[in-house]
């Protein structure tokens, strides 16, 4: 019997908030065609198919990296298309996010009856535009004004990038934009995060808890986010 080829993994962790995996996508669209066709149910393959080829790729490796988690779980999820807010649709008992990043997507997944998970990536490299006063509050930006420029681009992006894991995460809850002045992070060696939220509207409360990693040139980072 045939058996397809597993995904090209990028990594395949345990982490504190779930199983996380990422996989390589390729860059033809004939080979993201076979991955999806190998690996997706025919429902996920039909939604890909109306994708424009550059939004393709990345979904198509979104729900492949997702599949692999879910399968790590031993869940066997029925087909996983966009809900109302473009997030995995998914039964009752079961939270996930999905990232990608110019190559890698990434799925974390985890059973929770209540809470919701957020996961992030983000490429360790040279930025062209500084995007601390976008992203950063106040707080945030004097706390690390006297920094070093590397050390500083380091603690933007890793901030920004559990800002985005945090953000997923909430969206169940509040269903709108939440912006990155609404919530503050303050990263620990430790690789988790002081977190301080301030939603515009009054949400919550909410418990919110961030873990962090750098490896292979990349940043990882996933929230999980409880109501109180």
């Amino acid at each position: 019997m045939h058996r397809p080829m597993p995904p090209d993994l990028a990594f395949d962790v345990q982490l504190k908030h779930g199983t996380c995996i990422g996989v390589r996508v390729p860059a033809d669209d004939e080979a993201v065609h076979r991955l999806a066709r190998t690996l997706l149910r025919p429902e996920e393959v039909a939604y890909a198919d109306a994708l424009t080829p550059i939004v393709r790729r990345s979904w198509v490796g979104g729900r492949v990296a997702l599949r692999q988690a879910l399968a790590r779980l031993g869940i066997d999820a029925p087909p996983v298309l966009p809900n109302d807010r473009k997030a995995p649709g998914l039964p009752a008992g079961i939270a996930a996010s999905i990232t990608h990043k110019e190559g890698v997507a990434a799925a974390l997944v985890a059973r929770e009856p209540v809470a919701q998970v957020g996961v992030d990536l983000e490429l360790v490299v040279p930025r062209t535009y500084d995007i601390a006063r976008r992203v950063l509050t106040a707080d945030e930006l004097a706390e690390i004004a006297s920094w070093s420029d590397a050390d500083r681009d380091q603690e933007v992006l890793l901030r920004f990038s559990a800002k985005e894991a945090i953000y997923k995460a909430l969206d169940p809850f509040v269903r709108r934009f939440v912006g990155f002045q609404e919530v503050s992070v303050r990263p620990r060696p430790d690789g988790g995060a002081t977190v301080r939220a301030a939603l515009a509207r009054g949400e919550g409360p909410f418990t919110i808890d961030v873990t962090w990693r750098r490896f292979d040139g990349v940043v990882l980072t996933t929230a999980r986010v409880q109501p109180d």
